[in-house]
């Protein structure tokens, strides 16, 4: 009797074993296929509950969703795999792709006429208000020396001074976005970079720049950062940066830097 009571006890333990064994790798392939929504640009909905993708939702691998165009998409992140973009794909499934990894980035004065004009191209993202080095020998700022932007606004063309302490290029986005002295709609809109210089005007380039909401960029942030935080800091910088240069534009890394640490504590 006690042999068989032994036999029993031992078969109980192994089906109790097999059934944790089966419990965690079911664990592990659900933590391999969900997903955290970072950000959605565009319009996504899950097709059972009609409602739209959203900030902070968990999307499984093989949820049926539906996109609102071929633009539609989301940055989403997994623990395993990191961070992915969700796209619509022509037939089947969506795309899940890993993100791209540029890190696209500088920092340092910008000493030249080349510097600025490599700097400030394409989407260029200024996280609140911003302060550039500015090699002084190129480019004195002083009260008949000084940067402005040109841009169209609703029909009517907008020449703005841009601020400056002497030495570092101020660009701040409520100073930008006022027009005879009132505060209007933030909008993203190719400008031109100009240098005056004792009354002649030259353009420096043409770029993008892109002022995001700070309470939005933050909450987007926490959630890269939740997925790191056995990570150095400096790779959470590059995974953070990689993130901006494909859903906002590049961004310059002092500034950056900065306001991570004000945030982020980094």
């Amino acid at each position: 009797m006690k042999k068989k009571l032994n036999i029993i006890a031992v078969l109980i333990v192994s089906v109790g074993m097999l059934s944790m064994v089966g419990t965690n790798e079911m664990v592990k392939d659900l933590a391999s296929v969900s997903y955290k929504v970072i950000k959605v640009n565009g319009k996504i909905v899950f097709v059972k509950t009609k409602s739209n993708m959203k900030q902070g939702d968990m999307y499984v691998d093989g949820t049926p969703i539906t996109f609102a165009n071929n633009e539609s998409r989301a940055a989403i992140i997994n623990r395993l795999k990191g961070r992915c973009v969700l796209s619509p794909a022509k037939k089947g499934q969506p795309k899940i792709l890993p993100a791209a990894n540029n890190i696209s980035s500088r920092s340092g004065a910008l000493l030249n006429k080349i510097d600025l004009q490599n700097h400030f191209t394409g989407q260029y993202l200024v996280i609140g208000k911003m302060s550039l080095d500015i090699g002084e020998l190129s480019y004195p700022q002083n009260d008949k020396n000084f940067f402005y932007l040109v841009y169209n606004y609703d029909g009517e063309t907008i020449r703005k001074q841009l601020a400056h302490d002497g030495k570092s290029l101020i660009l701040d986005v409520e100073e930008i976005f006022k027009i005879d002295g009132e505060s209007v709609e933030v909008k993203s809109l190719e400008m031109g970079l100009y240098y005056m210089d004792n009354g002649t005007g030259e353009i420096i380039s043409t770029f993008t720049p892109v002022f995001p909401n700070l309470d939005n960029l933050k909450s987007e942030v926490e959630i890269i950062m939740g997925e790191y935080t056995d990570e150095a800091g400096e790779n959470k910088l590059k995974e953070v940066t990689a993130y901006l240069n494909e859903f906002y534009g590049k961004p310059h890394k002092d500034n950056l830097v900065k306001w991570l640490d004000s945030e982020f504590k980094m």
